[in-house]
Parts: C-alpha cells; structure tokens; sequence
C-alpha cells in the first residue's frame, strides 16, 4: 500500500507539472505596477528640412557674392524612465520620461568659418497607452501617447551671423514648454517573472517654436530606447 501511494503521487506531480508551467507563464501577463530605467539613442528627422529652407532664405539675401550653408545635426543619446500599471494581460497606461543630451546644430556658411548655430537639450513626459501581444516570456507591443515637451535652447556663435544675413531667422537662447505625442513599438523579454528587458523604437513629435530657422518649427526625433524593467 504504502509503494502504491508513493507511486500515485508520483504520478500526480509528473501530471501537475504542465499546469504549473502554464501557471508560470500566465503570471507574466498579470495585472500589477512596474518601473524601468532605459538607455535612448535620438537621431533627428528635420536636419534635410531645415538645410533647404535655410538655403532658399539665404539665396535671396541682396549681397554681391551668393550666400550658402551647409547644416550640420548630431545625432544625441539621453536616459528614460517609466512606470506603469498592467490593466490586463493585453493592455497597460504608463508614464515615459525622456531626457535628451543636446543637439548641436552647426553650419558652414560661405564667407564665415563653420560654427555652432544653437543647442538643444529637452525632456519629454507623456502618459502612453500600451497595447500587448501576451506570447508567453517574449511580448510585443505598440503604445501611443501625448504629453509634454521642455526645450533649452543655447546660441551659438554662428546665430548673430544668420541674423544679420536674413531678418526670417531669429535664434534665442531660453527654455520653452509645449506639446508632445509619442507613437512606438516595442517587445519586452521576461528574464524572470519579476525582471525583464525591454527594447523600444519610436517617433517622437515636438512643438518647439523657437530657435525658428527660416519658419521651421517641431524638432521631432526618431528614438531607440533599452534598458530593464521590474514587475512587482
């Protein structure tokens, strides 16, 4: 009797163990609050743009000799942060900051040594809604959101140059708040139930107003996030 009940329970564990499984992998798709830290890399997506409307503004300056420029954007990196709460397994709201390094934009104007026009260093904070495929330890998902942006703008030592040149251009050093929205997609990688990796890309749109280069405004950016996540 006693080899039988050792045998059955046995035999009950083995069977149990699927469902246990299951248990596991259902528990990360559960409801709960979470917090991440991420790396982000920006690449900008208005440096063509603002070189041609740069150079058409500069081509019709009344001086002897044509005036041209040449715009030059480095690419930035900052760090994120988030926290939210999963509703369902399929859908969470959270809230992502985003602090950007700057944005050195420069040029080479004819007749003037290459220089810096300005610099931009922002945050971003939006409140996104997440949309989730729950496909066991590897989950993608979409998110859209809308929030706000703050801008620091610096002047370079080119910028009285493009003053001078062209009334159109006005350049000012200062900070400036305005609207956000954010649109990405991303997957996360459950290492443990509680611990995850998460990779994000994503467009980010602005409606930054000033410096304004020949009427151009919105500095939007393209944007790589990663980084880790903790589920509670």
């Amino acid at each position: 009797m006693r080899t039988f009940s050792l045998a059955l329970i046995s035999a009950l564990l083995i069977l149990s163990a699927p469902a246990q499984a299951f248990a596991g992998e259902g528990s990360f798709s559960r409801p709960g609050v979470y917090v991440g830290i991420s790396g982000v890399y920006q690449k900008n997506v208005f440096e063509n743009r603002l070189e041609d409307l740069l150079q058409d503004a500069l081509s019709s300056v009344p001086v002897p000799v044509p005036v041209s420029a040449t715009l030059s954007i480095e690419d930035s990196g900052g760090l994120g942060a988030v926290i939210g709460y999963r509703l369902a397994s399929f859908f969470a709201a959270e809230l992502q900051y985003e602090w950007v390094d700057e944005y050195s934009v420069s040029a080479s104007v004819t007749g003037f040594d290459p220089g810096e026009i300005f610099g931009l260093t922002g945050h971003t904070l939006t409140a996104n809604t997440k949309f989730i495929l729950p496909i066991w330890r590897i989950q993608p998902y979409a998110l859209l959101g809308v929030g706000f942006s703050s801008w620091k703008a610096d002047r370079g030592p080119l910028a009285p140059v493009l003053e001078g040149l062209d009334p159109d251009v006005d350049i000012d050093s200062g900070k400036q708040f305005g609207l956000a929205g954010r649109a990405g997609v991303g997957v996360d990688l459950y290492i443990t139930r509680n611990l995850l990796l998460n990779a994000q890309g994503q467009v980010v749109l602005t409606t930054l107003k000033k410096p304004d280069l020949a009427d151009i405004d919105g500095y939007n950016y393209l944007g790589f996030t990663a980084g880790l996540q903790y589920r509670f």
